[in-house]
C-alpha cells in the first residue's frame, strides 16, 4: 500500500485488526514481496508498476486491489486481481475491500460483506457475470461460413448516435458499458487499430473503476482477449475474441438493413 495512504488510513486499518505495511515505490514493493511470502493482499497504485513488480504480482502472487490510471491497468489484469478500487475510498470501503480480497471468493454475485459499498460491488459483479454469460451464447456459430465484412464507418455511426442521446437525456440512464465496448472493439478491429485499456474505458462511458471491472469480467469470460504490451508491463491491449468478433459480424449483418436501428 502506498505511503501516501498511510496518514489517511493507518488508524482505521489498525482498528480493523489488519496488519498493513506501506511502501513508497514499485522497487520497494518488489523487494518486500521477494522477502516476505506471507503477504496476502497488495493495494497497488498502478503508476508504481514495473516489469519486476509485475513478475511478483502474477496469477500465483498475492491478491491484488488496484487503483489509479487505467492506462497502467495491464499489471493488474495479468495478476491475481481481487478488484479495482477508487483512488480515494472511505476507510470503511477500503477495509471491506481488503477483507473481501483475503476471504475465500464467494460464488459469483454473492457479497459476503456487511459494508454497503461492498454489497454494491457484489451486485455489479453479478450483473457483469450475467451479461457475460448472455454474450457468450452469441459466440456459438450459426453456420460454418465466414461472417460478412464489417463497415467500421457504420459502427462508428452507431456509437455517435448513442452518444447523441446524452444531449437530450441524462447519460447514466443509458449506461451499457458491455455494448459500448463491444461496438468500439468491433470498429477498431475493422480499422486494424489496437485498443488500449484506457481507450476502452473511455469508450465505455462509465467511471473508470466500473469500466475496468467490466473489462476484467469480459476478459475472464472469454469474450475479450487481453495482451500485455511487451515494452511496458503496466499497459495492455484489448481485442474481441474471435468467436465474439464473428457473432458481432453476424449481428450487424442481420440488423443493419435500411431503416434498422442498432442502438
Amino acid at each position: 500500500m502506498s505511503s501516501a495512504w498511510a496518514d489517511r488510513y493507518r488508524d482505521a486499518l489498525d482498528e480493523a485488526g489488519l496488519q498493513v505495511g506501506f511502501v513508497s515505490d514499485g522497487a520497494a514493493l518488489t523487494a518486500v514481496l521477494a522477502n516476505d511470502w506471507t503477504v496476502d493482499v497488495v493495494v497497488l497504485d498502478l503508476a508504481l508498476g514495473t516489469p519486476e513488480l509485475a513478475a511478483r504480482l502474477g496469477v500465483s502472487g498475492p491478491r491484488l486491489l488496484a487503483f489509479g490510471d487505467p492506462a497502467n491497468a495491464g499489471i493488474a489484469l495479468a495478476g491475481n486481481l481481487a478488484d479495482f478500487v477508487s483512488d480515494a475510498p472511505t476507510a470503511a470501503e477500503l477495509v471491506a475491500a481488503i477483507r473481501g480480497a483475503v476471504a475465500t471468493p464467494a460464488p459469483a454475485g454473492v457479497a459476503d460483506r456487511s459494508d454497503q459499498s461492498a454489497a454494491r460491488l457484489g451486485a455489479l459483479g453479478a450483473e457483469a457475470d450475467r451479461v457475460a454469460a448472455a454474450l457468450a451464447r452469441l459466440t456459438v456459430p450459426i453456420d460454418a461460413s465466414d461472417p460478412p465484412p464489417i463497415d467500421a464507418g457504420v459502427v462508428r455511426g452507431l456509437v455517435r448516435a448513442r452518444r447523441a442521446r446524452e444531449r437530450y437525456f441524462p447519460g447514466d440512464i443509458f449506461a451499457d458499458p458491455a455494448w459500448d465496448m463491444l461496438l468500439d472493439l468491433t470498429a477498431a478491429r475493422a480499422e486494424g487499430q489496437p485498443v488500449s485499456v484506457s481507450s476502452l474505458c473511455i469508450a465505455a462511458c462509465v467511471p473508470p473503476t466500473t469500466a475496468l471491472r467490466w473489462i476484467r469480467t469480459l476478459c475472464d469470460s472469454g469474450l475479450f482477449d487481453r495482451a500485455t504490451d511487451p515494452l511496458d508491463a503496466r499497459r495492455a491491449f484489448i481485442a474481441l475474441a474471435e468467436p465474439t468478433a464473428r457473432a458481432m459480424a453476424r449481428y450487424l449483418a442481420a440488423f443493419a438493413g435500411p431503416g434498422q436501428d442498432l442502438r
